[in-house]
């Protein structure tokens, strides 16, 4: 299912740091992450509340982004990468890729963040 999600401000070139809040989604298969300032929520055949205890930027650049998510029982990494990413008939200023697993099998997800409201 798509969401339409409508980016209110113009993003100066590094004004996606770590204290601002993100929401992203994939497709195919579904997913989506909404992340605060230290703790995330995602689904992804289940939904997790996840805290966010690091992030960081490519040494020497301002992009790509990571952020190390931990939960009780699972872990993932986002990477975000300024560069406009399309899903649907939506264009998001920022792309998405996610590594998790679900039990021994890892998983590399793909998809579109925004700057949440």
């Amino acid at each position: 299912m798509f969401r339409k999600v409508v980016l209110g401000a113009t993003l100066a070139a590094g004004a996606a740091g770590a204290d601002v809040p993100l929401t992203c989604e994939g497709v195919g298969p579904d997913w989506d992450l909404t992340l605060a300032e230290d703790s995330a929520s995602f689904t992804f055949q289940r939904s997790d509340r996840f805290d966010v205890p690091q992030s960081s930027v490519a040494e020497g650049h301002d992009w790509p982004r990571a952020y190390t998510l931990i939960a009780e029982f699972d872990t993932a990494i986002l990477l975000v990468d300024k560069a406009t990413c399309t899903l649907g008939a939506d264009t998001w200023p920022f792309t998405a890729h996610v590594l998790t697993q679900r039990g021994q099998t890892p998983i590399l997800l793909t998809g579109c963040c925004v700057v949440a409201e």
